[in-house]
């Protein structure tokens, strides 16, 4: 007895093959970007920055144009790297490093309790201080969280 497919599974593999070499053509892009971009931006933290995110100073001078611009770009930028590290999670590359640097970029209620979410697993930090120690910097200052976080 073989097996005979039905007359649309033609149509839809002929659909589908542009579509999966795009994906495979952004797939490779994305895990090469990340190979390159998250040691770099991670690099350029301050070593206290997720100190400063648990102190908020929101005193400061009126937005101009050039910061507002400057900010919907950076949420811009930080939405991408959201969306791409979601995606590298299936794909290669470092999908929750993305995600996190992502959120860094971003403002929104509930930010401080995400990043303190993701960054108290040992196995994050971790990654976070090896690719600081790469590129000769000193470890982050991680801020002592109520819980099972080890500090």
């Amino acid at each position: 007895m073989s097996m005979s497919f039905p007359p649309d599974i033609p149509a839809l593999s002929e659909f589908f093959e542009p579509l999966l070499g795009w994906l495979t053509v952004f797939s490779l892009i994305t895990f090469i970007l990340s190979l390159i971009l998250i040691p770099w931006g991670v690099g350029r933290l301050s070593e206290d920055i997720f100190l400063k995110l648990h102190h908020n100073d929101n005193s400061g001078p009126p937005p101009t144009i050039s910061s507002v611009i400057l900010s919907i770009l950076r949420h811009g930028l930080g939405l991408v790297l959201i969306f791409s590290g979601i995606a590298m999670i299936f794909l290669p590359g470092q999908g929750l490093l993305t995600i996190i640097l992502g959120t860094l970029l971003l403002s929104f209620p509930g930010k401080r309790k995400l990043i303190d979410s993701l960054v108290c697993q040992p196995k994050i930090r971790k990654s976070l201080n090896w690719l600081r120690r790469k590129r000769h910097k000193p470890p982050f200052q991680w801020p002592k969280l109520p819980g099972n976080c080890d500090t």
